[in-house]
Order: C-alpha cells, then structure tokens, then sequence
C-alpha cells in the first residue's frame, strides 16, 4: 500500500492570482509532483506530460484506465500547434470560436512530447481554459498540463476543492482552492480526424453551438 502524503491546500484568486501560487504550483509540477487545480469546467488533476513516471501517477490515484489518454490545458492559442502533427481547418474554426472555452479539440499527433499522456493513440486532445490559473501555470512551467478531472474513475467530477479534497487528499501535493468554478460541467469532447467532426463527450457546449460553427458534426 503506498503510503499517503500530506496534501497542501492554497486559496488562489480566480481573476488575479498571487504570482508566488503560480509558481508554487509550476514548481511541484516541475518536480514530478501532481496538483489539483480549478479550471472553467470543473477542478482537474494536473503533471507534466513530459514526465512519464508523473503521468503513470495521475492514472495510478485517478484509478483511470490507462487506454484512455489525456488531454492537454494550454497557456494560450499558439500552443496547440506545439502538440499537433495536423490541425484541419474545421479544427482551427472550433478553436478560434470557442477558445478559451469548454471545448476539448482531438486532432492527430505523433509526437514524442505527447507519447505519455496518448495512450498509445495517435491523437491529442488540447483546450485552452477560460480559468486565468491553468493558463498561468502552464506558462509558468513551459509546457502544457496533462489533465482530467480531480476525481476517481466514476466518480462525479468535482466543482469544488472541497469535492475534490474528499477524493484526493493525501495523494496529491498541492491543491490550489478558487471556490467554485464557472461551469460546473466537463469539457465537450469532439474529434477532428475525420470528416464530418465527431462528438466523442458531450459537455457544457451543447451540440446546437458546435452545428451553428461547423455544419454537420456526428454523434458518439
């Protein structure tokens, strides 16, 4: 049995955030450490996906199993070309108009730097927050954060630290508490590597916005 830590709790602003936070919370990433943080949709369970043994970690305390990948949160718009081998302009459309926002992109990728969060896939999934903190400790680190929800495997996902502590403390370092977040409701989930886009999770966009953008798009 592995053998519990002492998980840090830190109040965070969600609109102006101490700088000193930040960088507490890009450090522990840095170390190989894991870190709960709020996002727009709900609060995630972060590392860098540089770093296998961190990644093997999320799936280790998430109880997650390890054929589904994880998706990146990204400091800024650019930074997706950094993390896809292809970007087709329905995927660059969706991006431009719901970024930052709830919307996680698949596109394809086959890069080294992704290889540990893709599940042996040769896809990718990348979103931009509309939440100021991931944002600024992905810029803060230098790279993208793996992601998913801070929580079990099918639990509910948490909205707040408090939820979130309930399933995480003691197996994470860090836990950055904004209160509430926005939304309150995961990321829709749509894959780019064919034609017409496909709905891989439905979230807190609902498929009517995605058809007003893209034109035909499929479900499941």
């Amino acid at each position: 049995m592995t053998e519990k830590m002492e998980t840090e709790v830190v109040p965070v602003d969600a609109e102006e955030p101490d700088p000193a936070v930040i960088a507490r919370a890009a450090e522990v990433i840095a170390g190989g450490g894991l870190v709960v943080l709020p996002t727009d949709t709900v609060y995630g369970l972060v590392c860098d996906p540089r770093q296998e043994r961190a990644v093997r970690e999320i799936y280790r305390v998430k109880r997650r199993d390890p054929s589904i990948p994880l998706p990146l949160l990204l400091h800024d718009m650019s930074q997706a070309m950094l993390y896809a081998s292809e970007a087709p302009e329905p995927a660059v459309r969706a991006m431009q108009h719901f970024w930052p926002g709830a919307l996680t992109v698949v596109v394809r990728d086959r890069s080294e730097e992704t290889a540990a969060v893709r599940a042996k896939k040769d896809t990718v999934g990348l979103r931009l927050p509309a939440h100021v903190v991931p944002r600024l400790v992905a810029g803060e680190l230098g790279c993208a954060l793996a992601s998913t929800s801070a929580n079990r495997s099918r639990q509910d996902s948490p909205i707040t630290a408090r939820q979130a502590l309930g399933e995480m403390e003691g197996l994470v370092a860090l836990v950055l508490d904004a209160g509430r977040t926005p939304l309150g409701e995961e990321s829709t989930v749509v894959s780019f590597v064919e034609d017409p886009p496909r709905v891989l999770r439905a979230g807190a966009i609902p498929e009517a916005r995605l058809r007003e953008v893209l034109g035909e798009v499929r479900e499941g």
